[in-house]
């Protein structure tokens, strides 16, 4: 009779609990709660409804603590393990929580709900063959579950198995055709292929099914890709509004796309650039930095990178940071990337430290480069993808430099000098930095070819084929200007050809889409071919099908120019009013083919007819080109590190000094 009254006495004072709740009287029913659990301290039910109230009351560490006296009393009580595993979920306790979705599934393994819960958790922990294992058995208890196609088309993606993602998130959106983060992850997947135009359809249905401001980014690099700049600038201003957590990264990418837009004067890109700074490169107190005023000791230089891997950079960086005397310096690599290989095998052999920096904000990472006693720290991202300007905006050395993967003012007053040269930044000219100008000569960089570059082939004219250009640029640097005059350039050379390639033209339906675009720009498409993407030295061997490169304008090639030039051909540039505009002009001058460098575009298309009805002049131009560049400045990575080095001295012993490093206009 007494356990009868017990019994009823716990329902009571339950029941009555749960009135006090719905009359919203939380904290009455929170304290009769706590004081029924102490109580009856052998009783679940009274701890499993004061985890419920304390949930509700946002405390979490409290519902914790109640959930786990739950499953001490009564382990395995349902109840209890589902609101103990989604409160760890939400809090990314993974492992915890899969335990809890693990023991409910042994108990109820028919519910389709939990073996969601278990495939999302898997995929958080990186445990794809469980994921893909919950996500099936979900959808066979519950075909008809949006969630759990979801889940498999996550799991498959995670694989890297494209098609059979791109499947079950079909059917998921079949079932919910307003799902945000099915149409976000077909964007993705079509990005991972090159197939920008659908990928955009993705991210804009994901959009208007009320995805958040990380899609909207996404959207804009697919418009870059798709090379629709004005709106790739909108969606960076639009992910910069709604994702607060990378605005300043959204806000730098539309920096670096702004630079494709033709008809930006000098001056709005510089002020830009100041306004990213004003409202990201948090202004601090200069630090006093303790290393020693030594002008002539070794130094210490620190590298900020997120691309210490192979990529188009590593033809420019890695023949400088293996050629650096240790005698005068050492290096550190603080690097934020998630792709290692034999790249980033050699440059971490020869570091004098190296650090993971993806784990840090920017705080951390000024730190780091501080206790590692930096003297000057180099940043080779700018405003590209990656970068991490608000760290060096704390100053983290006594000397900041800006060099290589960027072209133009950080913006931030922090860094001292922006590591150029005077063909690309000719004394006087109309861009503006924040920065000085520590100028290099004759060029801000060497190149190193691929050892296993093909051998120059013949001009394709040589042989009495058709003139053919070549144009190997992403289409975010084709804008409408660019198209227009190409399209007067083929007109003027009615018998030459066009060839462009890039990851854009994937596959069928992406080159259709691209061939519409082309002809309303006025292109004559039965004179142009469009090629894919392939590996890098297929790529290389392509040339042998071109007579003649054309750049890109007023966003110029880099890589993309040297390495034309590298297979022979002779590349057409127009001499723009940037760093960015003016750097295959600086390459065709220390080469001498000044001769190939057009005052403006009416200029480059004379040229370009030209040379396509005297063949013989392209391939005199061509003659020997491997050679003289090997020969030339461009290819002399010993002379051109030694000058590097040197400019790190006198920027030093600027320091040491108290006086102003490099140059100022």
């Amino acid at each position: 009779m007494m356990s009868e009254a017990i019994r009823d006495e716990v329902r009571e004072g339950c029941e009555r609990i749960v009135g006090l709740a719905r009359r919203g009287r939380e904290a009455e029913a929170l304290e009769e709660s706590r004081a029924l659990s102490e109580r009856f301290p052998a009783r679940v039910e009274p701890r499993l409804q004061l985890a419920v109230l304390l949930l509700q009351a946002r405390d979490r560490q409290g519902a914790e603590r109640a959930l786990r006296e739950c499953l001490a009393l009564a382990p395995g009580l349902p109840p209890a393990l589902t609101l103990l595993g989604d409160l760890l979920f939400d809090r990314r306790e993974m492992a915890g929580a899969l335990e809890c979705f693990e023991a409910l599934a042994r108990v109820r393994p028919e519910d389709g709900r939990l073996w969601n819960n278990i495939a999302a958790t898997c995929l958080a922990l990186g445990r794809l063959s469980e994921a893909e294992a919950a996500a099936r058995r979900a959808r066979t208890l519950e075909p008809r579950s949006a969630l759990a196609w979801l889940n498999l088309g996550r799991a498959h993606a995670a694989q890297g198995h494209r098609a059979e993602a791109l499947g079950a998130l079909g059917e998921s959106l079949r079932l919910a055709p307003a799902g945000a983060e099915a149409h976000d992850l077909v964007g993705r997947l079509h990005a991972q292929a090159g197939a920008w135009s659908r990928a955009a359809a993705a991210f804009r249905a994901a959009q208007a099914a009320g995805a958040g401001g990380a899609t909207s980014g996404r959207l804009a690099d697919a418009l870059m890709q798709l090379g629709d700049v004005e709106a790739a600038l909108a969606a960076y201003r639009d992910a910069e509004a709604r994702d607060p957590a990378q605005a300043a990264q959204h806000a730098s990418r539309a920096l670096f796309a702004g630079h494709a837009l033709e008809g930006v004067s000098p001056e709005t890109h510089f002020e830009a650039h100041r306004g990213w700074a004003t409202r990201y490169a948090i202004a601090t107190p200069r630090p006093s930095h303790p290393n020693s005023r030594d002008p002539d000791r070794p130094l210490r230089i620190g590298y900020v990178s997120p691309r210490f891997h192979r990529a188009s950079l590593a033809f420019a960086l890695l023949p400088v940071l293996e050629r650096h005397d240790p005698s005068a310096v050492s290096f550190h690599a603080y690097a934020g990337q998630d792709i290692e290989d034999d790249v980033t095998a050699r440059i971490r052999t020869r570091a004098a430290g190296w650090r993971d920096t993806r784990g840090l904000d920017d705080e951390a990472l000024a730190q780091a480069i501080r206790e590692d006693g930096i003297d000057i720290v180099v940043d080779l991202a700018g405003h590209t993808p990656g970068g991490r300007l608000g760290a060096l905006a704390r100053k983290p050395a006594p000397v900041a430099l800006t060099w290589l993967d960027y072209f133009d003012t950080t913006g931030c007053a922090a860094i001292d000098a922006i590591v150029t040269d005077a063909l690309h930044s000719p004394p006087g000219d109309a861009q503006r930095f924040t920065e000085r100008r520590l100028r290099l000569a004759p060029l801000r960089l060497c190149y190193e070819a691929p050892a296993q570059a093909p051998p120059v082939a013949p001009l394709p004219s040589a042989s009495g084929g058709e003139f053919t250009f070549g144009a190997f640029h992403r289409f975010a640097k084709l804008g409408p200007g660019v198209l227009r005059a190409w399209s007067a350039l083929l007109a003027q050379a009615p018998r030459a050809r066009l060839v462009i390639k890039n990851d854009a033209l994937g596959d069928e339906e992406e080159r259709a889409f691209h061939r519409e675009r082309l002809a309303a720009a006025g292109l004559p498409m039965d004179r142009v071919e469009l090629r894919a993407a392939s590996p890098h030295l297929d790529l290389l061997a392509e040339y042998a099908g071109i007579d003649v490169a054309l750049d890109a304008f007023p966003y110029g090639g880099g890589i993309t120019t040297l390495e034309a030039l590298w297979m022979g051909r002779p590349v057409l540039a127009v001499e723009g009013a940037t760093l960015v505009a003016r750097q295959s002009g600086a390459f065709l001058r220390v080469l001498g083919l000044e001769e190939l460098v057009a005052r403006d575009v009416r200029g480059m298309v004379a040229l370009g007819a030209a040379l396509a009805a005297d063949p013989a002049r392209a391939q005199a131009l061509a003659a020997g080109l491997r050679e003289r560049m090997a020969r030339s400045a461009l290819c002399d990575a010993a002379a051109f590190t030694r000058g590097l080095e040197n400019a790190y001295r006198e920027a030093w012993r600027a320091w040491c000094a108290g006086s102003p490093i490099g140059e100022a206009g």
